[in-house]
């Protein structure tokens, strides 16, 4: 018996386990594949087997993907194919063995898990099922057959969208389309796999092939049934993936290609054109650089974990119920940590609960859970106008308005009644954590926690050590994001941290260019077709031009170099406000999309002489390279994995492009010194390289 697969036979049912040694995950890696393939050999040749049912001994699912490692290390295309070809082979055999076969799912089942169990004749999923195709977002597509068996068991318009979307499909849904044959309670989902598997073998027909015919009905047949009708829908898909890539990404369209020939074509053909084409993606920077950004998710997971012992939290507070807060509250929650939600205003503790309760609801609405699930969330979430039961918390996370005074007052009033162990975080997004400590009799116990904004989508969350947090609590902080489903990164007490240093400088600079004449719309679009999901001037508007104008001061009063753009400030004295005020560079209606504001440069006295030129975008490009060196010789972050890790998943920075310092590596670093050198002599201090940048040649490492 191999030790990845392992079977027993009991009345001519094959009971196969999946159980990779040593690992909390099965991984479809070489050596599980071929003992999959071992297996599939003695399958073949027992006589006595009538049908076999597969399932993980995992707790947490059935396989979670294939190996990342593996994907990383191919550099030429026919390796690429080569790879995709013997894991389509493999898990193909499964679907061709002389009886058939159940494939029983919990869990995660992603990627080649997916596919493998797409290669069994049926599938039958526990509630908590959650399947998915996400190579998409690897810069790849499926390679071991999804892009071939997808279509041909569900809808063609269902399959593109899981494709090219990598969204997770949940048990219901996946029910519902087509793409499971059964939901049961985790509980009987052996028992039940085995019932199907033994009415399958009773009946000589396919049992389940009427059901699965009925998924679709006359839209379907005159979409995906016809050649005309299949042109068009491939045309509008193709139309909107462009619009929804700006054209970065080329797998989606490799991937839209494989599909519309292969689907013309047998299985086999199909399946080679898929090997061939995911050879091609596999060996693209935009695969190099897509990996790379899964690996900087991974690393709080793994190596870049701050010193010190981390404590266990079991309960919390939040003060403070507004956006962020209710935010921050629901979040604790969601991952099943009892929180206190306290607030001056009754109507604000009430609003901080509701905003939780929609978000539960979403989610419920997503995971097929209902209103019991969300009721069982927000048992965990209670509300109060004042400290008590603040002596049983473990950890106080403080959103409170951004002004130093309140959160001092917060501070003292809260350790009045805290446990002397219990640890006071801040979400702050730019006061000094430090100073902060000053106003507090146990210092080593705050550090900053913070969240962007909104708080259940956005996954970065920087932790700020202040000078005399403890190792423990900035551990213990560390520990929480990453409990919370959040990327972490640790952040030295600077002003801005660090993301809030590099956008405020990119910010300042953009209205400095606008201030010059450049066109402010033109320098958005810039930033689109960079890509970025929105320009400089759009951002303001979602941030607030009040909060956006403070940083600008905070920074160009912090460090003297960046001179202030009075823009920001003079857009607020003209009742400019952004989002929240419905006008700002953009006019933001009630119902409507959001349009520009025809009337913000006349209001703002903007001369708008020309359209942002290739150099103009780049200006404010290097100034964010030059900022990211400052914040590395300043230790801010430790490295520049880190400043990209802050860009991409606090930002939105370009994922294809890999990151501010993957982007600066690819375009020289040598280079842009030189032309920092220049624009120092035209336009001031800001722009004269900084130390860590010169004679570096890559400000990543090397690969050996």
């Amino acid at each position: 018996m191999s030790p990845y697969v392992d079977y027993t036979i009991e009345e001519g049912i094959a009971h196969i386990v999946l159980d990779a040694p040593g690992e909390k995950v099965n991984i479809l890696s070489g050596d599980f594949l071929k003992d999959l393939d071992r297996t599939a050999d003695e399958l073949s040749q027992n006589a006595v087997i009538s049908g076999a049912v597969i399932l993980s001994a995992k707790e947490g699912g059935f396989i979670a993907g294939a190996d990342i490692e593996a994907i990383e290390e191919v550099d030429d295309p026919d390796l690429g194919a080569d790879l995709a070809r013997e894991g389509q082979r493999v898990l193909g055999r499964f679907g061709t063995l002389p009886f058939p076969v159940v494939a029983a799912l919990h869990g995660h089942c992603m990627g080649g898990g997916t596919e493998f169990v797409l290669a069994c004749h049926y599938r039958i999923a526990a509630e908590d099922a959650a399947i998915a195709l996400p190579e998409i977002k690897l810069g790849i597509f499926p390679g071991f057959g999804g892009t071939q068996r997808l279509p041909r068991l569900i809808s063609l318009a269902k399959a593109l969208d899981i494709i090219l979307t990598g969204r997770t499909v949940r048990s219901r849904e996946a029910l519902k389309i087509g793409l499971v044959d059964r939901v049961v309670a985790g509980k009987d989902l052996r028992g039940a796999a085995l019932a199907l598997l033994r009415e399958v073998v009773a009946d000589s027909r396919p049992i389940l092939e009427q059901r699965r015919k009925s998924c679709g009905g006359w839209r379907t047949w005159l979409l995906e049934k016809n050649p005309l009708g299949r042109a068009i829908l491939f045309a509008l898909v193709r139309r909107t993936t462009a619009r929804k890539t700006g054209g970065h990404y080329p797998a989606p369209f490799k991937a839209l290609d494989v599909l519309r020939k292969g689907l013309s074509l047998p299985l086999e053909q199909g399946l080679e054109l898929e090997a061939q084409g995911l050879g091609e993606m596999i060996v693209t920077p935009v695969c190099k650089n897509l990996l790379r950004v899964f690996r900087l998710s991974q690393r709080p997971k793994k190596e870049s974990r701050p010193e010190g012992t981390p404590r266990k939290l079991r309960q919390a507070a939040v003060l403070g119920a507004g956006i962020m807060g209710g935010g921050i509250a629901h979040l604790l929650a969601e991952n099943d940590i009892p929180v206190r939600l306290k607030d001056l205003r009754p109507e604000a503790v009430e609003a901080g609960l509701g905003h939780a309760r929609t978000l539960f609801g979403k989610r419920a609405q997503k995971t097929g859970g209902g209103e019991a699930e969300v009721v069982k969330k927000m048992a965990l979430l209670t509300g109060a106008t004042d400290y008590s039961g603040f002596d049983q918390v473990d950890l106080v996370i403080e959103a409170v308005v951004e002004r130093m005074v309140v959160k001092q007052g917060v501070l003292r009033e809260v350790e009045e009644v805290l446990r002397d162990d219990a640890l006071f975080a801040t979400n702050t997004s730019a006061l000094s954590v430090s100073e902060l400590q000053g106003a507090g009799q146990r210092p080593q116990n705050v550090a900053g926690l913070h969240f962007f904004n909104p708080v259940d989508r956005m996954p970065l969350v920087e932790i700020i050590r202040g000078k005399k947090s403890a190792a423990e609590t900035t551990a213990t902080l560390f520990d929480l994001a990453v409990r919370l489903g959040k990327t972490p990164i640790l952040v030295d007490d600077r002003p801005g941290f660090l993301v809030n240093r590099l956008l405020g400088a990119y910010l300042n600079e953009a209205c400095l260019l606008a201030e010059e004449g450049v066109k402010w719309q033109s320098i958005d679009s810039a930033a689109r077709r960079f890509g970025l999901p929105m320009g400089p001037f759009r951002l303001m508007d979602e941030v607030g031009i009040d909060i956006a104008a403070e940083v600008g001061k905070t920074l160009s009063k912090a460090f003297p170099y960046l001179p202030e753009s009075l823009l920001l400030e003079k857009a607020r004295l003209r009742g400019l406000k952004g989002r929240k005020g419905r006008r700002g560079f953009y006019l933001h209606p009630r119902k409507g999309k959001t349009r520009p504001n025809p009337k913000a440069a006349p209001l703002l006295d903007l001369r708008e002489e020309r359209t942002a030129s290739a150099k103009d975008w780049r200006r404010l490009m290097l100034l964010m390279v030059n900022e990211a060196g400052r914040c590395l010789e300043e230790g801010v972050v430790a490295s520049p994995e880190d400043v990209d890790t802050g860009m991409i998943f606090g930002t939105g920075f370009p994922p294809f492009l890999g990151g501010l310092c993957r982007w600066a590596d690819a375009e020289g670093v040598p280079a842009m010194v030189t032309e920092l050198e220049a624009l120092s002599g035209l336009l001031g201090a800001r722009f004269s390289p900084c130390n860590y940048l010169k004679g570096r040649e890559l400000l990543l490492p090397a690969k050996p």
